[in-house]
């Protein structure tokens, strides 16, 4: 075998170790993924884009005609008009695509936002990412002409329902309130924060993510720019050991 060969199959087997991904505060780290091809709609979408918050788990879905950057381009485009752009992006598409899709956004949209390629074993371990995926894959076999017409009430009840790994719903832990089913508004209880911040103190290690409380009263300022009262927190993703 030869030295090329024999490197490739070295880089084959090799273990794996956490890298910590510090996440601050919600929406500055994502992940991005593109599902399909599904059958095509009515809309002529064929592909699915998911944007997941590394801090909240928040997701995100855009229906797309093609999986192409200019196409997951604008549906970013849409996304970050909503919240913001974030810190960084972390997807499974290749360099190439990465940089093609920030070129979009900036030259379309004057949006200036870093994608950076990752393995998918580099991707934040999140069990409730599969079970959104098996969701939307049932729609698409049960509503195969019109699937992209029904993500929104998979969306709903993914962002609404208590994540595993965080113990709170993306939405709660999104907007800092709990969401309204009906037209009578019900407060959460008292001290609900002071709760959370108990639960990241504990740094207790669930579905890959190391829990790491910090207090900071500066970067807790209103000019810090992040939301105030939410703790800082380790994602962790895999990186390739020598």
């Amino acid at each position: 075998m030869c030295e090329t060969c024999q490197n490739a199959e070295h880089n084959k087997n090799v273990s794996r170790k956490a890298r910590p991904v510090r996440v601050e505060s919600p929406w500055e780290v994502l992940g991005l993924d593109i599902h399909g091809p599904f059958p095509e709609t009515s809309q002529s979408n064929t592909h699915v884009l998911l944007v997941t918050d590394y801090f909240t788990k928040w997701v995100e879905a855009a229906p797309l005609q093609k999986k192409d950057p200019l196409s997951v381009a604008k549906a970013l485009a849409t996304i970050f008009y909503r919240f913001g752009a974030s810190k960084n992006i972390y997807t499974t598409q290749s360099w190439d695509f990465c940089e093609e899709v920030s070129r979009h956004l900036c030259e379309r949209w004057n949006i200036s936002q870093v994608l950076t390629p990752a393995d998918p074993a580099d991707s934040l371990d999140d069990p409730s990412a599969e079970v959104l995926r098996s969701s939307i894959c049932n729609v698409v076999n049960e509503k195969a002409s019109e699937w992209d017409a029904h993500l929104d009430p998979v969306l709903f009840h993914f962002r609404t329902s208590v994540n595993s790994a965080t113990k709170y719903s993306p939405f709660f832990l999104m907007f800092n309130r709990y969401v309204c089913l009906s037209s009578e508004v019900t407060a959460g209880p008292r001290g609900v924060w002071q709760e959370v911040s108990h639960w990241f103190r504990s740094n207790i290690r669930i579905c890959s993510l190391q829990v790491d409380f910090v207090k900071d009263s500066k970067e807790q300022g209103a000019g810090s720019g992040k939301a105030n009262g939410l703790p800082r927190f380790t994602a962790t993703v895999q990186e390739q050991q020598n």
